[in-house]
């Protein structure tokens, strides 16, 4: 299974696919507006929280960790005299909500369980909880040049039944002088195998393709406190990227 799109190429890095796990699609027409506001009752907010780790081809590691809370009318909501922690540690404030930006110190590390705490305005505090993949995914094998002609293979060692469960292909190409990418997502069935490939057909989706980014996803979803209003989820993901120069 597999879905594809193209847009027009526009400043693009590796964080921009970390940040597309992170945006939270249910709610894409909320006010972009967060109010602050006293709530003392769980059941009016729904959390979305994530925490994703992303080693880029360089073997650059981002992590983030980041929450939003949503009223009924999906309005984006911070907690006036509250605070969110991760395992203790308190996210700031943004413009969307909270997040913590680690850039240096490794944080989210493989089978290891997170706890983030929502204190409300009236010090209750009440906890969401997530196990991060058992499986440390940080490599991903691929060519650095692949053939247009021919399948283009692509492993990692991270083995399990569950996971990673996604690949994303980016491919870029020039059109009318204009660089353009486009991006198919594909489904792995059979993850403990540790091999997958990208079809030749799919390397000449359109016409001289340069350069393919892949990104390979592993997620799991943890356990929203019952007291929160529906609609909340709290999940991890490790992303892992290789850069293929397309060759004829």
């Amino acid at each position: 299974m597999q879905s594809s799109s193209i847009r027009r190429h526009s400043i693009y890095t590796a964080i921009l696919s970390l940040l597309a796990f992170l945006l939270i699609q249910s709610c894409s027409d909320s006010n972009s507006d967060v109010v602050l506001k006293s709530i003392t009752n769980p059941g009016t907010i729904s959390p979305v929280i994530a925490l994703a780790r992303y080693i880029d081809s360089n073997n650059s590691r981002t992590e983030i960790v980041r929450a939003q809370l949503f009223d009924k009318n999906l309005n984006a909501v911070q907690i006036l005299g509250g605070s969110i922690m991760v395992n203790d540690s308190l996210l700031t404030t943004t413009s969307t909500g909270y997040e913590c930006v680690l850039d240096s110190v490794p944080f989210i590390h493989s089978d290891s369980l997170y706890t983030i705490t929502i204190v409300l305005s009236d010090s209750q505090a009440y906890n969401c909880t997530v196990r991060a993949p058992k499986s440390d995914l940080t490599t991903l094998y691929a060519p650095t040049y692949q053939s247009r002609s021919a399948s283009m293979p692509i492993s990692w060692q991270e083995v399990d039944s569950i996971g990673p469960q996604r690949l994303d292909y980016y491919y870029y190409f020039q059109q009318n002088n204009q660089l353009y990418y486009g991006m198919t997502s594909y489904v792995i069935w059979a993850p403990e195998t540790g091999v997958f490939s990208v079809s030749a057909a799919d390397l000449n989706v359109v016409p001289n393709i340069s350069t393919a980014k892949l990104v390979l996803h592993y997620s799991i979803d943890g356990t929203i406190d019952p007291a929160f209003r529906a609609g909340g989820s709290i999940g991890v993901d490790f992303a892992v990227e290789k850069i293929v120069s397309i060759i004829d």
